[in-house]
Protein backbone atom coordinates (compact mmCIF):
# COMPACT_ATOMS: atom_id res chain seq x y z
CA UNK A 1 0.00 0.00 0.00
CA UNK A 2 1.40 3.14 -0.88
CA UNK A 3 1.28 5.64 2.39
CA UNK A 4 1.48 8.83 -0.31
CA UNK A 5 -2.16 7.73 -1.09
CA UNK A 6 -3.56 6.42 1.62
CA UNK A 7 -2.82 10.21 3.78
CA UNK A 8 -4.14 12.18 0.86
CA UNK A 9 -7.42 9.86 0.40
CA UNK A 10 -7.63 10.05 4.53
CA UNK A 11 -7.09 13.83 4.52
CA UNK A 12 -9.22 14.71 1.38
CA UNK A 13 -12.45 16.33 3.76
CA UNK A 14 -10.08 18.03 6.06
CA UNK A 15 -9.02 21.58 5.70
CA UNK A 16 -5.89 21.46 7.32
CA UNK A 17 -3.95 18.13 8.05
CA UNK A 18 -3.75 18.81 11.47
CA UNK A 19 -7.18 18.84 13.83
CA UNK A 20 -6.68 22.64 14.66
CA UNK A 21 -9.73 24.21 14.10
CA UNK A 22 -9.52 26.76 11.10
CA UNK A 23 -10.71 29.65 12.78
CA UNK A 24 -7.93 29.65 15.38
CA UNK A 25 -5.34 29.20 12.02
CA UNK A 26 -7.12 32.02 10.92
CA UNK A 27 -6.55 33.93 14.04
CA UNK A 28 -3.06 33.38 14.03
CA UNK A 29 -2.70 34.97 10.40
CA UNK A 30 -4.25 38.05 11.89
CA UNK A 31 -1.21 38.33 13.60
CA UNK A 32 1.10 38.48 11.07
CA UNK A 33 1.78 41.66 8.72
CA UNK A 34 2.15 40.36 5.79
CA UNK A 35 1.59 42.03 2.29
CA UNK A 36 2.05 41.31 -1.48
CA UNK A 37 5.79 42.23 -1.05
CA UNK A 38 6.40 39.05 1.97
CA UNK A 39 7.61 35.63 1.37
CA UNK A 40 6.38 33.17 2.82
CA UNK A 41 7.82 29.57 3.41
CA UNK A 42 6.02 26.38 4.26
CA UNK A 43 7.31 23.20 4.74
CA UNK A 44 5.29 19.86 4.47
CA UNK A 45 1.98 22.17 2.69
CA UNK A 46 -0.07 19.06 1.70
CA UNK A 47 -2.23 20.39 0.04
CA UNK A 48 -1.82 24.17 0.41
CA UNK A 49 -4.56 24.85 2.73
CA UNK A 50 -2.57 27.82 4.97
CA UNK A 51 -0.26 28.43 1.52
CA UNK A 52 -3.64 29.29 -0.52
CA UNK A 53 -5.32 31.35 2.68
CA UNK A 54 -2.16 33.34 2.52
CA UNK A 55 -2.22 34.18 -1.07
CA UNK A 56 -6.14 35.04 -1.20
CA UNK A 57 -5.78 37.50 2.32
CA UNK A 58 -2.57 38.95 1.47
CA UNK A 59 -0.95 38.42 -2.17
CA UNK A 60 2.02 37.19 -0.69
CA UNK A 61 4.51 35.20 -2.90
CA UNK A 62 4.84 31.18 -1.07
CA UNK A 63 7.53 28.80 -1.17
CA UNK A 64 5.65 25.23 -0.84
CA UNK A 65 7.28 21.99 -0.49
CA UNK A 66 5.82 19.17 -0.63
CA UNK A 67 7.02 15.46 -1.65
CA UNK A 68 3.56 13.51 -1.65
CA UNK A 69 2.84 13.47 -5.83
CA UNK A 70 -0.70 13.32 -4.48
CA UNK A 71 -0.83 16.64 -2.28
CA UNK A 72 0.75 18.50 -4.80
CA UNK A 73 -1.32 17.61 -7.73
CA UNK A 74 -4.14 18.58 -4.98
CA UNK A 75 -2.44 21.80 -4.25
CA UNK A 76 -1.33 22.83 -8.14
CA UNK A 77 -5.36 21.98 -8.77
CA UNK A 78 -6.89 24.25 -6.12
CA UNK A 79 -3.93 26.78 -7.14
CA UNK A 80 -5.00 26.48 -10.59
CA UNK A 81 -8.70 26.60 -9.88
CA UNK A 82 -7.91 29.85 -7.59
CA UNK A 83 -5.78 31.56 -9.96
CA UNK A 84 -3.41 31.75 -6.82
CA UNK A 85 -0.61 29.96 -9.20
CA UNK A 86 1.33 32.88 -9.99
CA UNK A 87 2.28 33.65 -6.34
CA UNK A 88 2.30 29.43 -5.25
CA UNK A 89 5.89 28.19 -5.83
CA UNK A 90 5.35 24.57 -5.43
CA UNK A 91 8.51 22.60 -4.43
CA UNK A 92 8.63 18.57 -4.64
CA UNK A 93 11.49 18.39 -2.36
CA UNK A 94 12.17 16.13 0.54
CA UNK A 95 11.98 18.80 3.53
CA UNK A 96 15.02 16.63 4.73
CA UNK A 97 16.24 17.71 0.97
CA UNK A 98 15.24 21.25 1.46
CA UNK A 99 17.75 24.67 1.63
CA UNK A 100 17.74 28.10 1.83
CA UNK A 101 19.81 30.95 2.05
CA UNK A 102 20.19 32.40 5.62
CA UNK A 103 17.35 34.96 6.08
CA UNK A 104 15.27 34.77 3.12
CA UNK A 105 11.95 34.40 4.48
CA UNK A 106 9.43 36.62 6.31
CA UNK A 107 7.49 34.03 7.52
CA UNK A 108 8.53 30.06 7.94
CA UNK A 109 5.93 27.89 8.48
CA UNK A 110 5.79 24.05 9.55
CA UNK A 111 2.66 22.70 10.50
CA UNK A 112 3.21 18.79 11.79
CA UNK A 113 4.69 17.48 9.01
CA UNK A 114 7.77 16.51 10.50
CA UNK A 115 11.52 15.37 8.88
CA UNK A 116 13.69 17.80 10.41
CA UNK A 117 16.00 15.81 12.89
CA UNK A 118 15.92 17.14 16.17
CA UNK A 119 12.24 17.41 16.60
CA UNK A 120 10.58 20.78 17.66
CA UNK A 121 13.84 21.80 18.57
CA UNK A 122 15.48 21.15 15.17
CA UNK A 123 12.82 22.32 13.65
CA UNK A 124 12.73 26.06 15.14
CA UNK A 125 16.69 26.54 15.09
CA UNK A 126 15.82 25.56 10.90
CA UNK A 127 13.36 28.11 10.44
CA UNK A 128 14.56 30.47 12.10
CA UNK A 129 17.53 30.56 10.01
CA UNK A 130 15.80 30.68 6.88
CA UNK A 131 13.53 33.71 8.29
CA UNK A 132 14.39 37.53 8.59
CA UNK A 133 15.07 39.25 11.33
CA UNK A 134 11.75 40.44 12.31
CA UNK A 135 9.94 37.62 10.94
CA UNK A 136 7.88 35.06 12.06
CA UNK A 137 8.13 31.35 12.38
CA UNK A 138 5.36 29.44 13.05
CA UNK A 139 4.93 25.29 13.70
CA UNK A 140 2.57 22.87 14.69
CA UNK A 141 3.60 20.17 16.49
CA UNK A 142 2.09 17.21 18.41
CA UNK A 143 2.75 16.93 22.32
CA UNK A 144 2.19 14.37 25.15
CA UNK A 145 -1.19 15.09 27.40
CA UNK A 146 -0.40 12.12 29.54
CA UNK A 147 2.26 9.50 29.47
CA UNK A 148 2.15 7.23 26.31
CA UNK A 149 1.12 3.64 27.33
CA UNK A 150 3.97 0.71 25.20
CA UNK A 151 1.33 -0.51 23.45
CA UNK A 152 0.06 2.99 21.94
CA UNK A 153 3.68 3.79 20.95
CA UNK A 154 3.65 0.36 19.24
CA UNK A 155 0.21 1.68 17.09
CA UNK A 156 2.42 5.12 16.36
CA UNK A 157 5.11 2.77 14.83
CA UNK A 158 7.14 1.73 18.16
CA UNK A 159 8.92 5.47 18.82
CA UNK A 160 10.75 6.80 21.64
CA UNK A 161 8.25 8.86 24.35
CA UNK A 162 11.02 10.93 24.24
CA UNK A 163 10.47 12.12 20.80
CA UNK A 164 7.65 14.85 21.88
CA UNK A 165 6.86 17.04 24.97
CA UNK A 166 4.26 18.35 26.46
CA UNK A 167 2.65 21.62 25.09
CA UNK A 168 5.17 24.18 27.25
CA UNK A 169 8.36 22.19 26.79
CA UNK A 170 6.93 22.45 22.76
CA UNK A 171 7.10 26.83 23.20
CA UNK A 172 9.93 26.41 25.33
CA UNK A 173 11.40 24.92 22.56
CA UNK A 174 11.54 28.16 20.21
CA UNK A 175 11.91 30.12 23.34
CA UNK A 176 15.47 28.12 23.81
CA UNK A 177 16.09 28.69 19.91
CA UNK A 178 16.10 32.49 20.29
CA UNK A 179 12.32 32.87 19.15
CA UNK A 180 10.05 35.14 21.07
CA UNK A 181 6.57 33.05 21.81
CA UNK A 182 3.49 35.51 20.67
CA UNK A 183 0.73 33.27 20.71
CA UNK A 184 -0.15 29.30 20.62
CA UNK A 185 -3.16 27.40 20.19
CA UNK A 186 -3.98 23.56 20.88
CA UNK A 187 -6.98 21.16 19.42
CA UNK A 188 -9.65 20.72 21.70
CA UNK A 189 -11.10 17.09 22.16
CA UNK A 190 -14.10 17.90 19.70
CA UNK A 191 -11.29 19.05 17.63
CA UNK A 192 -9.66 15.88 17.47
CA UNK A 193 -12.69 14.20 17.40
CA UNK A 194 -13.95 15.67 14.36
CA UNK A 195 -10.17 15.46 12.32
CA UNK A 196 -10.12 11.48 13.12
CA UNK A 197 -13.25 10.39 12.83
CA UNK A 198 -12.97 12.72 9.32
CA UNK A 199 -10.46 10.53 8.27
CA UNK A 200 -11.44 7.39 8.74
CA UNK A 201 -14.58 8.35 7.29
CA UNK A 202 -12.85 8.64 4.05
CA UNK A 203 -11.37 6.18 3.52
CA UNK A 204 -14.27 4.28 4.17
CA UNK A 205 -16.25 5.97 1.51
CA UNK A 206 -13.44 5.40 -0.50
CA UNK A 207 -13.33 1.50 0.25
CA UNK A 208 -17.07 1.50 -0.90
CA UNK A 209 -16.36 3.72 -3.83
CA UNK A 210 -13.41 1.84 -5.31
CA UNK A 211 -13.77 -2.25 -4.34
CA UNK A 212 -11.45 -2.93 -7.21
CA UNK A 213 -8.71 -0.88 -5.53
CA UNK A 214 -5.79 -4.03 -4.66
CA UNK A 215 -5.12 -1.49 -1.79
CA UNK A 216 -8.43 -1.10 0.25
CA UNK A 217 -7.86 -4.09 2.02
CA UNK A 218 -4.68 -2.83 3.36
CA UNK A 219 -6.18 0.20 3.63
CA UNK A 220 -9.27 -0.60 5.38
CA UNK A 221 -6.91 -2.80 8.23
CA UNK A 222 -4.70 0.29 8.68
CA UNK A 223 -7.82 3.05 9.20
CA UNK A 224 -9.72 0.39 11.73
CA UNK A 225 -6.27 0.17 13.44
CA UNK A 226 -5.75 3.48 14.35
CA UNK A 227 -9.55 4.38 14.55
CA UNK A 228 -9.44 1.81 17.78
CA UNK A 229 -6.23 3.12 18.73
CA UNK A 230 -7.43 6.53 19.11
CA UNK A 231 -10.06 5.61 21.06
CA UNK A 232 -8.44 3.76 23.45
CA UNK A 233 -5.24 5.88 24.30
CA UNK A 234 -5.21 8.60 21.43
CA UNK A 235 -7.55 11.00 22.68
CA UNK A 236 -6.49 11.24 25.90
CA UNK A 237 -2.99 11.07 25.03
CA UNK A 238 -1.78 12.99 21.97
CA UNK A 239 -2.60 16.77 21.75
CA UNK A 240 -1.75 19.13 18.69
CA UNK A 241 -0.76 22.81 19.15
CA UNK A 242 0.53 25.26 17.03
CA UNK A 243 2.90 28.00 18.07
CA UNK A 244 3.49 31.75 16.39
CA UNK A 245 7.01 32.70 17.44
CA UNK A 246 8.82 35.73 16.32
CA UNK A 247 12.33 36.24 15.30
CA UNK A 248 13.83 39.35 17.10
CA UNK A 249 15.56 42.04 15.23
CA UNK A 250 11.93 44.38 14.03
CA UNK A 251 8.44 45.29 15.23
CA UNK A 252 6.01 42.95 16.85
CA UNK A 253 2.97 42.84 15.45
CA UNK A 254 -0.10 43.76 17.30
Amino acid sequence: MNTDKFSAIAHRDHDYCNPVAAAKIERILDLMPLDALSRVLDLGCGRAELALRIVERFGSTIVAVERSPYMLDAARERAEWTGALAKLHLDDRDIRAFRADPETFHVSVMLGAGGIDGGIAGICRTLKGWTKPGGYVLVGEGYWKQKPSGEYLAVLGGGDAAALLDHRGNVQAGIDAGLVPLHAVVASDDEWDEYEWKYARAIERYAGEQPNDPDVPAMLERIRRWRDAYLRWGRDTLGFGVCLFWRPGGRVAA
